[in-house]
């Protein structure tokens, strides 16, 4: 097909560097996620793991996370113009091996113990429907 050496070496030349390019491109997304906390979500508004503690493991779009009170948690984002905590479908999981007898609930509207703030989600996690500390994944797609 290529009937020359410098043909066949100029097409292999191009291929690698091609590769390289493109090894380079994906080096630099992985880059550009440069914080510890950082969490790899790339279709979500926002995310995290947070711990029973209220401190976060991952997050991506999360402002802070705080532990209110015994089980209940406030979490505010990065970007409140562009999630407007009263309109958005947040989606939350417990990390945990309990059982049924573990729940997580979501307040998107203003709670008292969240300090009535607009801006922030309220997530209550319990057992036994008493309100106990639990890690959680938080996702608002």
């Amino acid at each position: 097909m290529f009937k020359t050496i410098k043909a066949r070496r100029g097409i292999i030349g191009t291929a690698a560097a091609l590769s390289l390019l493109a090894a380079g491109a994906v080096a630099g997304v992985a880059i550009a996620d440069d914080a510890a906390v950082k969490a790899k979500a790339p279709h979500a508004m926002a995310s995290a793991l947070i711990n029973a503690d209220g401190t976060r493991s991952q997050s991506q779009g999360i402002k802070s996370s705080t532990k209110a009170a015994k089980g209940t948690y406030c979490v505010t984002f990065d970007d409140v113009t562009r999630i407007d905590v009263s309109r958005s479908t947040p989606v939350a999981t417990l990390v945990t091996s309990g059982g049924p007898q573990y729940a997580i609930n979501l307040a998107t509207y203003p709670t008292p113990s969240c300090g009535n703030a607009a801006d922030t989600l309220t997530v209550y996690t319990g057992e036994r429907l008493l309100l106990t500390d639990a890690p959680f994944m938080l996702l608002v797609p």
